[in-house]
């Protein structure tokens, strides 16, 4: 790594070194949603874009100069770790590989893979909170611990964190911006807290780089760069990276949750079944029976009955309010 050249407009694009595992899997990837896009009759082509743009970064990510001077520069494993654990992700689950491996296929492989999509299996790791820990731990733990120096001696630890890296970003996010057959939708208002606080973890990571005095990675040192930025700037670098590039591609997603909650069915009333149950549980205490009905019903908000039913609840209660100061 000592002999490798400056980092240059040239070789940022001539730097590639495709690991041959991914030089198989990306390609079969591909392949294989073309096969079930021509299987599916009128199979959204923004989809199948969405898709190979998906496979596109990680290409990017694990073969290009990316990867070639993420082993030299702190600030560049910073980019790759982006483009791996939010970009990648993100437009993978846009493609919707699982919906069209359910629909592209047929008989008792069709039966598999419905048991694999909708199994306990997927679904317990896409919970919000499983989700969420995975993500916290390995932001976390590949960033404040001696992960990182491993990583960069052993090619095997860099690789399984590069899996790491989409795995943790794809369970994350496909209950919050996925339309897979995997488990109930989440309501809006939990995608939104589950992107901010996790927003947090990137932030603490950031600045907690940022503030870092010292190299933390002493191979990056053994490397013997002269050229390019000093270590502890080359180090700031990537806490920037991660704190203000995490989080505005964070904000990104936070900008779709919004806009889909806004232009749901229940136009932004869906608060989630906490929430829910809570409002229910006061509606209850009202004695009145407009509001008894609301809150043994578990579809709150979801049909025009249930609305007639609250403003008729609420017409009510103004109206034994007004016969109530009326009275002497």
């Amino acid at each position: 790594m000592s002999a490798i050249e400056p980092l240059t407009w040239h070789t940022l694009v001539s730097a590639w070194t495709m690991p041959s595992l991914a030089a198989v899997l990306l390609p079969a990837g591909a392949a294989w949603y073309a096969w079930g896009a021509m299987r599916v009759e009128r199979w959204p082509k923004q989809r199948t874009a969405a898709f190979v743009a998906g496979l596109a970064v990680i290409a990017l990510a694990v073969g290009s100069s990316v990867n070639t001077y993420s082993g030299v520069l702190f600030s560049m494993h910073m980019a790759q770790h982006l483009l791996l654990i939010m970009v990648a992700p993100t437009l993978i689950i846009f493609g919707r590989p699982l919906d069209l491996a359910g629909r592209a296929t047929t008989g008792r492989v069709r039966h598999v893979v419905t048991r694999t999509v909708r199994g306990r299996g997927l679904a317990m790791a896409s919970h919000p909170v499983v989700a969420f820990l995975c993500y916290a731990a390995v932001v976390a733990g590949t960033h404040l611990t001696s992960f990182q120096q491993d990583a960069l001696t052993s090619p095997w630890v860099h690789a399984g964190e590069e899996a790491l890296y989409f795995i943790s970003g794809y369970l994350l996010l496909l209950p919050v911006i996925g339309h897979e057959p995997i488990r109930r939708p989440l309501p809006h208002f939990i995608r939104l807290t589950l992107l901010l606080i996790s927003m947090v973890v990137d932030t603490v990571v950031g600045l907690t780089l940022l503030m870092t005095t010292f190299e933390p990675f002493p191979a990056y040192a053994a490397t013997g760069r002269t050229w390019g930025p000093g270590l502890i700037e080359d180090l700031h670098w990537g806490g920037a990276a991660m704190w203000i590039g995490g989080d505005v591609l964070m904000l990104a997603l936070v900008a779709i949750v919004i806009g889909r909650w806004v232009n749901s069915p229940g136009g932004g009333a869906d608060l989630g079944p906490w929430l829910e149950s809570a409002r229910r549980c006061a509606l209850a205490g009202t004695g009145d029976q407009a509001s008894t009905y609301l809150a043994s019903r578990e579809d709150i908000d979801e049909d025009d009955e249930a609305l007639r039913a609250y403003n008729a609840m609420l017409a009510r209660l103004a109206a034994d309010d007004a016969r109530q100061r009326r009275s002497p």
